[in-house]
């Protein structure tokens, strides 16, 4: 029986102190995607890939992850409005060799059984109603129910964020093409070890099984009613600029009088607003004084169909 080379200690299995100029607009244009499928929001999943603690701490203080992760963030809250499941890949702590196969093999034996390590980051926690799939290989589809959990919601398509591009990113959209799966893949809300390998997951996805979109792109896609979504664009433009309003679109759960929105100015968006659609509750708003509430309230109270 063959024995398997002794494993690097964990701590020293991922690079360290992760930091590059993503190759991402603005900084430069997406590759072109050989596909030409529409992301349609009836059909669509989100996938939010490994964004465990384990595997951000590559990262440190760096500034390529944390957008990532806010991109995420935005994605995410636009996906729970607009009635898209999302879905979380989580790996186990303190895998047996079995478990872990060929990986510790590459990466030594992964992350321990501890919250430093397996939880998922706060800044895009799973809620209520969403899935967290277990995962066991690069793809987000082995050895799990995630191809069959799609197809009970109907949902053909899969949204894409997470770490890392190059591994499981790019093995996740492959299989999901190769099982009738639309892979679509966030390339600004998506990380990896370096700008090169980032470039070369995004060309290698773009030319044989996925389409490439922004963040922007997928908010734009999902929103749950154009003409509200215009008319809130309208309303914190005038009130905040378009400068802080583009900031609190990127960021839905950005902080609406963190950004200059004051209570006078607040009530005139309510009483606007109310014009066209829901009469918000002011008290309910400085609660959560965000733009994602105002898109839920959009939805919930004028009975925008998800």
């Amino acid at each position: 029986m063959s024995v398997l080379p002794t494993p690097p200690d964990s701590s020293g299995s991922l690079p360290s102190a992760i930091d590059y100029l993503p190759p991402v607009p603005p900084h430069t244009d997406l590759p072109a995607s050989r596909a030409t499928w529409t992301l349609d929001r009836d059909r669509a999943a989100v996938l939010v890939h490994d964004l465990q603690r384990y595997f951000a701490r590559p990262y440190g203080e760096g500034t390529v992850l944390r957008d990532a992760v806010r991109r995420t963030a935005a994605v995410i809250a636009a996906a729970r409005v607009a009635g898209i499941p999302v879905f979380y890949t989580a790996q186990c702590g303190d895998q047996d060799q079995v478990a872990r196969g060929l990986q510790r093999e590459l990466w030594g034996p992964g992350m321990r059984d501890r919250p430093e390590h397996t939880e998922i980051l706060e800044a895009v926690r799973p809620e209520p109603g969403d899935v967290v799939l277990t995962k066991h290989r690069y793809s987000a589809f082995a050895g799990n129910e995630f191809a069959h959990l799609l197809a009970a919601r109907g949902r053909d398509q899969l949204v894409i964020t997470g770490v890392y591009a190059h591994i499981g990113i790019t093995a996740t959209a492959m299989e999901a093409f190769q099982r009738e799966v639309y892979p679509f893949v966030v390339a600004d809300a998506v990380a990896d070890f370096s700008a090169e390998e980032h470039a070369l997951a995004l060309r290698q996805i773009a030319s044989c099984c996925g389409v490439l979109v922004t963040a922007q792109g997928v908010l734009d896609a999902v929103a749950a009613r154009p003409a509200w979504e215009a008319l809130l664009r309208e309303e914190l433009t005038t009130h905040l600029g378009p400068e802080l309003a583009d900031q609190a679109f990127a960021d839905p759960e950005t902080d609406l009088f963190e950004l200059g929105l004051d209570s006078l100015r607040a009530f005139e968006v309510l009483d606007l607003l109310a014009d066209d659609g829901p009469d918000v509750d002011f008290g309910e708003f400085t609660r959560r004084p965000t733009l994602g509430y105002l898109r839920e309230q959009g939805r919930v109270l004028v009975g925008v169909s998800a």
